[in-house]
């Protein structure tokens, strides 16, 4: 392959490379963005079903349907939900690839980022390194 040959090739790879963190990064986004609507969401149907509930005893009309009272135990909370899952399989670095794996959300760190930032600045913070960014950054820089 003659030189030019090659710098075309390198150029195509790295823009490849560019175009795949920049998905991969806009898919994460959404992620998080549809996990706050969900929450939002959930909220909202427990605030509707617990006024009905509420209704509901006030009006003194007592229980018509003893089968209709549940036994499932309420919905725990997000909190709760977030600790269940506390270790991923997934490797932290792509396999056979040069590019950058961003921080890994799940269990409790998924629960922190989407409970401890504003609403609108869960996808900003994608855009800035992860310790793991500053230490695969720090590995290319001493070598």
């Amino acid at each position: 392959m003659s030189d030019k040959h090659q710098q075309r090739h390198e150029r195509k790879a790295r823009q490849a490379r560019a175009k795949a963190q920049h998905s991969r990064d806009n898919a994460r986004r959404k992620l998080l963005r549809q996990r706050e609507n969900l929450a939002r969401r959930r909220k909202r149907n427990r605030e509707q079903s617990e006024a009905r509930r509420n209704e509901a005893d006030e009006s003194g009309d007592g229980v018509e349907n003893p089968a209709a009272h549940s036994t499932v135990p309420p919905q725990k909370t997000n909190a709760e939900n977030a600790v269940r899952n506390s270790h991923s399989a997934v490797p932290s670095t792509p396999k056979y690839s040069a590019a950058p794996g961003r921080e890994r959300l799940y269990g409790q760190r998924l629960h922190q980022r989407t409970t401890s930032e504003p609403a609108g600045s869960a996808g900003t913070s994608d855009t800035t390194t992860t310790p793991l960014d500053r230490s695969t950054n720090e590995d290319q820089t001493n070598e």
